[in-house]
């Protein structure tokens, strides 16, 4: 009787099964389970580990070692090759027998069956939510899910690779940096680089790679992050991560620190970055971050901190008040100051010390041309600008000056 009662069972979820997978090619969904060895080929992993006998989810059974095609994604039968182990299996539960535990292999947040694919089908057909398992962790980069599908491997695979290399994994545990593109972690990666080369620069030595990337982490990229999060531009862009908004939001930093520098204007960055991305959803983030006036904000309290930290001309001239109104000015500053101490080595016949020309070319070239400028009251017809920013402005323009006065005087 038992087992007339089992193969109704076994009908039922082969009918099932074969119901789930019309619908899933309808759709265009996955239906499939998870092939062990292909995830093994495609992840990198460091080791494995014995976690003994546990109880385990169901649903969190996503794959097997060597039956993946016999049984869809929930584990229903999708053949009959092995109906007679699958019937036997739910007769004993009839029985009220008690079954050996399974053996699974843990990756991440899932598991695969190793042994007994057919105790697990039997039991998420019974509605079981847990099943005893021996369990063998195998320790990778990345966390696998329930909703993982064939296709993520190779972004997974990618996300673990770029993980491993920069050692965020070891040296930020809690780090997620998963991008929707796999072929974008390159750019990540360079993005680390260049935070390294120019670290070197400023503290005048080398940087290790550990140092490196956390400096990156903790200094460039958590606090752009907190940023996106604090504008709510993740709730704009459900279907992107956090880092996906990262790496947009910086490259459109950087066109507009670029077309501020050429005075150009934000529609030469808006241009340029609908040029390199096409995808729609970058298009949206485009036409966002032109309504973002906090990107401005942004960029110019990033410079005037870099400009003040490298210059030290707070410590030098503790009354100086160099503030710029636009992002990417800051530069011209900067090369104003070295323009300055070269033309003072080449007076003096040698190097002079970087906080002397600092100081020297607040004294002999800032500070006089601002004191003009308040002297005749300039300011007054440029409320919405700053003594910098008149400084920058007339020392580019100088040479059409000259030239207008020497017309004058022809």
């Amino acid at each position: 009787m038992f087992k007339s009662l089992a193969y109704q069972d076994f009908d039922r979820a082969y009918r099932r099964a074969f119901w789930r997978k019309i619908r899933a090619w309808l759709t265009g969904t996955s239906n499939e389970l998870l092939p062990y060895d292909e995830v093994r080929q495609q992840l990198p992993f460091s080791g494995q580990r014995d976690l003994g006998m546990q109880t385990i989810p169901l649903d969190k059974i996503v794959g097997s070692v060597g039956r993946y095609r016999d049984f869809d994604r929930i584990f229903l039968p999708t053949q009959r090759e092995t109906t007679q182990r699958w019937v036997s299996i739910k007769a004993a539960h009839y029985e009220e027998k008690i079954l050996p535990p399974i053996e699974a292999y843990k990756i991440g947040d899932v598991y695969f069956v190793r042994d007994g694919n057919h105790r697990v089908s039997v039991a998420r057909e019974r509605e079981q939510a847990f099943i005893d398992a021996y369990v063998i962790e195998i320790d990778a980069p990345i966390k696998l899910t329930p909703d993982t599908k064939i296709d993520d491997l190779v972004q997974q695979r990618d996300y673990a690779q770029f993980m491993a290399q920069t050692g965020l994994i070891r040296l930020r545990p809690d780090a997620n940096l998963e991008l929707t593109a796999a072929g974008e972690y390159g750019r990540l990666l360079n993005h680390i680089q260049t935070h390294q080369y120019y670290l070197g620069l400023e503290e005048q030595r080398d940087i290790p790679w550990d140092e490196a990337v956390t400096s990156w982490y903790d200094n460039v990229y958590l606090p752009l992050v907190t940023l996106i999060l604090e504008h709510d531009l993740d709730r704009a862009f459900p279907n992107n991560t956090v880092t996906d908004l990262y790496w947009w939001v910086s490259e459109y930093q950087w066109l507009l620190r670029e077309a501020y520098v050429g005075e150009k204007g934000m529609a030469t960055a808006v241009a340029k970055l609908a040029e390199m991305y096409t995808d729609k959803a970058v298009r949206q983030v485009i036409r966002k971050l032109r309504q973002a006036t906090w990107i401005d904000a942004m960029l110019l309290e990033q410079e005037r901190d870099h400009f003040l930290e490298y210059t030290k001309i707070k410590e030098i001239r503790p009354e100086a008040d160099v503030t710029l109104s636009l992002p990417g000015k800051y530069d011209k500053l900067l090369y104003h100051i070295s323009a300055h101490r070269w033309y003072l080595g080449e007076e003096r016949g040698g190097d002079v010390p970087y906080e002397e020309a600092v100081a020297s070319w607040y004294d002999n070239a800032y500070l006089p041309l601002v004191e003009m400028i308040r002297e005749q009251g300039i300011m007054q017809s440029f409320p919405d600008r700053t003594e910098a920013d008149l400084y920058l402005w007339l020392v580019d323009h100088r040479q059409e000056f000259v030239e207008s006065f020497t017309d004058e005087g022809e």
